[in-house]
């Protein structure tokens, strides 16, 4: 348990076997064997994460777009097939790596506190306002603001440090 100053060895342990779950409940992908959670979503507008799918779709179109200028005097029927069928090949690579190879979820952040905020149970950007999810299991507060996660993981924070907290939509 957290105190001003120190973890109360005498306290109930958090759950170990607890791991962190989606808004919905369900488990998420990506789940790690450390208790974090890879994530996509890094990029939002507003409150709503943009699909990495459609930004792969995206670089698609670009490189399509290249390929196809340089195609169009000579093969203008292969510069449009190119155009059509690249960023469609983009996306659904991305898709299949996301959710087959290296599955990973969507996830969105929703506010900032200071580490010597941090409460158990609050999930939490490990590296900045993008990357890896992880649940709080404990928190220490001395000079520094030690952070055990579900599944063993450890951080430390200056005290002021901002912390993004984060919540794993599916």
């Amino acid at each position: 348990m957290r105190t001003e100053e120190h973890v109360d060895l005498f306290a109930e342990r958090a759950d170990a076997d607890s791991t962190p779950t989606r808004v919905d409940g369900g488990r998420p992908r990506g789940l790690t064997a450390e208790g974090w959670v890879r994530t996509t979503g890094w990029l939002q507008v507003g409150d709503h994460p943009v699909s990495s799918v459609l930004l792969a779709a995206l670089a698609g179109l670009l490189w399509a777009l290249v390929g196809a200028a340089a195609l169009v005097t000579e093969f203008p029927v292969a510069a449009g097939v190119l155009t059509l069928t690249t960023p469609v090949l983009f996306g659904v690579s991305w898709w299949l790596f996301t959710t087959r190879l290296r599955p990973a979820s969507t996830a969105r952040n929703v506010d900032t506190c200071r580490a010597d905020e941090l409460e158990p149970g609050d999930t939490i950007r490990l590296h900045g306002s993008i990357g890896p999810i992880g649940e709080v299991a404990e928190v220490a507060l001395d000079d520094d603001v030690r952070v055990v996660l579900y599944g063993g993981g450890r951080r430390t924070w200056a005290r002021d440090d901002v912390v993004h907290l984060a919540e794993l939509l599916g």
